[in-house]
């Protein structure tokens, strides 16, 4: 069955005006997201009539997380009073050291994973209801999923449209969920193996931590694993004598002197599937993702006789470099200024426009 055969994806908005250049822990993004990258474990705990959160995974015989899960590894039939196996039920009935180490708040982690494994490097389905269902080409979902300034994506032509009037169906990444349709689910199950990047809001873009080409006082790794260890937590570090806090439950980094704070995304490093099909779609959003190495991309704006290279020179806030790496991001628009006037590129249309004289000037870009 085809889940989705129409994508159109969703990205942010351009930018923040700003005099400097994308330097690594400017303080001028003020925009906090308040919504979290939230786990969508709907069949991950079944709350029995006491209220108990049971772990339906350890119940199924699959639960990796063990001792640490925050559900209860306890018999749900027991807890109902209708397990048949009685004393010799091979699983847990004993409600105090079911409660001594595992009995936690039942709150979701800010997390766009569930805790669902599968074999491949991810899968993505949706649940109209019974049962959870794959989705087709869900390469083009993983490869928009692995780009920071990704808020979402729309699919069309799914077998909602038989449900509903409305065919499309919107996923929000952040959130991990479909929108305005509270009877369908989605969820992305991902390979114990996943490699799992951390990226910040910057200026003009989205920047991972300790990502080539600029300085980075802590790896996404050492987030990964602090992540791993307490997803309500957060991890401090100092650059400059500034110290800052990163809080996973927040997913936004601090500046701690001043309160400034910037957005966080966690997302998978891009990985394409063996399987499924349209694999000119995904060979080119891995493209995107990764681009030649042996190539170096100059961005330059069409003066009254020649072409310019865009450079942090002559009050101009954005290098060459800072326009790639936007373009690389898929994102629609880039602001800059150039002596206190403000610019916007559109790299739809290949144009940059002063936002105070409305002149426009042609753009391109050049692999040399």
């Amino acid at each position: 069955m085809n889940m989705a055969s129409n994508y159109q994806e969703g990205s942010d908005e351009g930018s923040n005006q700003s005099s400097e250049s994308c330097s690594e822990f400017s303080d001028s993004d003020t925009d906090s997201e308040a919504a979290t990258d939230s786990a969508s474990d709907n069949e991950a705990a079944a709350q029995t009539s006491d209220q108990r959160k049971v772990c339906m995974h350890y119940n199924r015989g699959n639960c990796r997380f063990g001792d640490k899960c925050r559900n209860e590894h306890i018999c749900s039939y027991f807890l109902k009073g209708s397990c048949k196996y009685g004393a010799g039920c091979r699983l847990n009935h004993n409600l105090q050291s079911s409660s001594a180490g595992q009995r936690r708040q039942a709150s979701r982690d800010s997390s766009a994973d569930t805790d669902e494994e599968c074999d491949g490097p991810y899968r993505w389905q949706l649940n109209f209801g019974k049962g959870w269902e794959n989705i087709s080409n869900d390469h083009i979902l993983e490869a928009q999923y692995s780009l920071p300034n990704t808020k979402g994506i729309k699919i069309y032509n799914t077998r909602a449209g038989y449900v509903q009037k409305n065919m499309m169906i919107s996923i929000d990444f952040t959130k991990m969920r479909v929108l305005q349709k509270k009877n369908i689910k989605v969820r992305r199950m991902n390979s114990k193996d996943t490699e799992w990047l951390w990226y910040y809001r910057g200026d003009h873009c989205w920047y991972q931590y300790g990502g080539k080409g600029k300085k980075s006082p802590i790896e996404s790794s050492k987030l990964e694993t602090g992540y791993q260890s307490n997803r309500r937590g957060s991890v401090k570090f100092t650059i400059d004598s500034a110290q800052y806090e990163i809080s996973f439950k927040g997913m936004c980094q601090t500046n701690l002197s001043t309160g400034h704070k910037r957005r966080v995304r966690r997302r998978p490093k891009y990985e394409q599937s063996k399987s499924g099909g349209l694999q000119g779609i995904a060979s080119h959003m891995k493209n995107v993702l990764t681009p030649p190495t042996n190539r170096t991309p100059v961005w330059q704006f069409k003066g009254s006789k020649q072409w310019y290279t865009f450079n942090n020179t002559g009050g101009c806030s954005v290098s060459s470099a800072d326009i790639e790496r936007c373009y690389q991001q898929s994102q629609k628009t880039m602001n800059f200024t150039v002596n206190n006037d403000s610019y916007t590129l559109d790299f739809a249309k290949m144009s940059q426009v002063n936002q105070s004289t409305k002149a426009e000037r042609k753009i391109r870009r050049v692999e040399k």
